[in-house]
């Protein structure tokens, strides 16, 4: 048994040793979420899984960043391999590798919601400019005179 296994409670350990199928571990503040999960990529990685069978989820970029420094302490250099980030970056990895296979490019822009709304109001204000110009030229149009 590896010895970072002593440093678990038995719950911890339970979550680090089950391998029979995918794992969710929810935990509060402070519990030990992340010593789980690197010690259970560890020890997954001791067992012969290779590093991009290995996908692991954060919310935040500083869990994630944290997690793949922990980890790279604990395995080396096996740790940049694995599938690890925030929801939104292994996401946004996903799609670039198979953007053909749904029809894009791999040089796509995701927008937050900032950008969405800057977006929209880019666009609005040039409908509502188009739909004034077209106004002002239907109304010389009709009294024979065109203006450009």
């Amino acid at each position: 048994m590896t010895n970072y296994l002593e440093e678990l409670n038995e719950s911890q350990r339970n979550a680090v040793l089950y391998n029979e199928g995918p794992s969710l571990v929810i935990a509060g503040a402070g519990s030990g979420k992340t010593r789980v999960l690197t010690y259970k990529i560890a020890y997954l990685l001791e067992r012969g899984y290779t590093p991009w069978s290995i996908l692991a989820l954060t919310f935040t970029n500083k869990a994630a960043r944290e997690m793949k420094e922990r980890i790279a302490r604990q395995v080396g250099d096996q740790a940049r391999y694995l599938w690890m980030g925030t929801f939104h970056s292994i996401f946004s990895r996903i799609l670039r590798c198979e953007a053909q296979a749904v029809g894009f490019t791999s040089n796509f822009t995701i927008y937050d919601s900032s950008d969405s709304k800057s977006l929209i109001k880019s666009i609005v204000k040039k409908i509502y400019l188009c739909v004034l110009l077209s106004k002002k030229i239907m109304r010389s149009c009709q009294s024979g005179q065109l203006i450009m």
